[in-house]
């Protein structure tokens, strides 16, 4: 019996975070559609409060706080955490967890999009990176623009996350460990189906705004900006706009050399849309 099929066959452990704070709507949404599926038991480990664009930061300078969090839906376990995202992943691998690992990590549903550019900011991401560079599987999940264009009644959101978890189960972790990157569109048409695609150069910049004058300081707030899109936009761009969603891999890797090959790439994306069709998906 192969990896993949073992890990349809038994339970899976699951730990959830995110970058939106454990009280999120995007939390709500996700854990009520994993329930929905019933394939796994749930646990979260979330920041107290928001943490967003804080990428792969870390709490070193003082103490970090881990409190049970009696959460509204029947999950298996909850903790807040007075950090940020990685800061959730660490202690939740290393301590919580460190005597029976999660099989797999989800980090979201993030309010707002994690594509092109974003990957090097999102909190949402970041949680996902720590959690395959500590040797577990992990799937960030995004929807663009905001949750009113999360499609719960015409889409079959909890097959999706099923299916979903078990795809990134079966990604190869040698030499390099991936992690997937999922944007859900803003779009008023029913989502089409999946489409595996790389990370764009698209992005929404931080534009600092000033606000006013307190004695010698001035007082400014960072907030987006107009979205920067390419000549020929990405695929991944391309993708979002034709109301599919966009599924890219993230190699967590400091070398410059280690991305993947045209060929690598290509078997990666024959493999998802085999997946892909297997739930009658178009892609």
């Amino acid at each position: 019996m192969s990896e993949l099929s073992e890990q349809c066959e038994k339970r899976l452990k699951i730990l959830l975070t995110n970058d939106d704070g454990i009280f999120a709507p995007g939390m709500t949404l996700l854990v009520s559609n994993l329930l929905k599926a019933d394939f796994a038991d749930l646990y979260i480990v979330a920041p107290k409060t928001e943490q967003s664009a804080k990428s792969m930061a870390m709490t070193f300078h003082e103490p970090v706080i881990l409190q049970p969090y009696d959460y509204p839906l029947p999950v298996a376990g909850a903790w807040s955490v007075s950090g940020t995202p990685v800061d959730c992943v660490r202690i939740a691998l290393a301590y919580l967890f460190k005597d029976e690992l999660p099989d797999l990590v989800l980090s979201g549903i993030n309010r707002g999009s994690n594509a092109g550019r974003h990957v090097f900011y999102s909190g949402t991401l970041g949680a996902a990176i720590e959690s395959t560079l500590c040797g577990v599987p992990a799937v960030a999940l995004s929807q663009e623009g905001n949750f009113s264009f999360f499609q719960e009644k015409n889409f079959d959101i909890p097959e999706m996350l099923k299916s979903l978890s078990l795809y990134a189960l079966s990604l190869p972790f040698a030499p390099h460990p991936v992690a997937l990157n999922v944007n859900f569109p803003a779009s008023n048409e029913r989502w089409k189906g999946m489409r595996f695609v790389t990370t764009g150069p698209e992005y929404s910049c931080g534009v600092p705004h000033f606000l006013f004058c307190d004695g010698d300081s001035k007082i400014f707030k960072l907030s987006g900006g107009p979205k920067i899109v390419e000549e020929i936009p990405s695929e991944e761009w391309q993708t979002l706009r034709a109301s599919y969603i966009a599924v890219s891999p993230v190699m967590a890797t400091t070398s410059p050399l280690a991305t993947f090959s045209l060929e690598e790439f290509e078997q990666l994306q024959v493999g998802f849309y085999d997946f892909a069709n297997s739930l009658g998906m178009e892609n």
